[in-house]
């Protein structure tokens, strides 16, 4: 496939494309704004993150090992894992 075939299928791919911009409700961003001490922009990117309080922004800034998904139900995680250490044990670089 040479590149200007490529080029136009990505234009293509992006073109239909459409932002879903999230609204946040004023008083939830300012609520939680009081409560951080954070600007204000901040504070609206998380509610729209459905951020709502100080303890789910303490969660979502330091959440614990108990909070993440499980990567093993990634797809191919097993191969990855093989091909690290494969690489690893070839002492290989990049």
């Amino acid at each position: 496939m040479n590149n200007n075939l490529l080029l136009t299928i990505f234009n293509a791919n992006i073109l239909t494309k459409r932002w879903n911009i999230l609204e946040a409700d004023p008083n939830n961003v300012s609520s939680l704004q009081e409560a951080l001490k954070i600007n204000a922009t901040l504070c609206r990117i998380l509610v729209q993150r459905g951020v709502q309080n100080f303890e789910q922004a303490r969660d979502y800034f330091r959440p614990k090992l108990s909070h993440l998904h499980n990567p093993w139900i990634m797809k191919d995680m097993t191969k990855a894992v093989s091909r690290i250490l494969k690489a690893f044990d070839a002492n290989e670089k990049y």
